[in-house]
């Protein structure tokens, strides 16, 4: 149940292919179910976010007409921002603490996991921009749409492990958030 809800909020951050609350330390420490429900909401609907946005200016340079270096460059422009905000992300999952419940500590090393692995796909990805071809409409075309499916096929995978942690008091805590709600 609980990677069903912030896988919601993780996938739409694959679109470009189609800390606040009351803990306040470092990482690590315990945490209110509930604040720490807010917290990691919050950190997965603003990365997210940060990457819908960006996705409008990702469309604008592989527009049809654009050039394979304009999409080249909009792709990479893209995923600079999108390793950033993942960047923040797993900044703010461990600052989170772990919520002080059954299982937490389990919860929390899960999404914090999670929170790495998008960050490390998609930093995988924004390396490997650097290889898609320019010499061709054509070919910089197929590249990139392989190049954006196997980016997708990598961030579906992330948190795989989450449906397994039982974990009703976060679930809970999750289902009355407002900031947990997709909008």
């Amino acid at each position: 149940m609980l990677r069903s809800k912030l896988l919601l909020l993780a996938v739409l951050a694959a679109l470009f292919v189609a800390a606040c609350g009351g803990d306040d330390d470092d990482g690590g420490g315990s945490a209110d179910v509930g604040d720490y429900a807010s917290d990691i909401c919050t950190a997965f609907t603003d990365w997210t976010q940060a990457i819908q946005d960006r996705q409008t200016e990702l469309q604008e340079g592989l527009k049809p007409g654009a050039s394979p270096e304009e999409g080249k460059n909009a792709l990479q422009g893209f995923l600079d921002d999108a390793v950033s905000a993942s960047d923040q992300l797993v900044e703010d999952v461990e600052a989170a603490g772990t919520p002080d419940t059954d299982n937490g500590e389990e919860a929390a090393d899960a999404l914090q996991a999670a929170a790495e692995g998008a960050r490390d796909q998609l930093a995988e990805a924004q390396e490997n921009v650097a290889d898609l071809p320019t010499d061709s409409p054509q070919a910089f075309g197929q590249a990139a749409d392989e190049f954006g499916n196997d980016v997708r096929s990598a961030l579906e995978g992330v948190g795989d492990g989450l449906q397994d942690i039982d974990t009703p008091e976060l679930d809970e805590a999750i289902d009355q958030e407002e900031a947990c709600q997709a909008s």
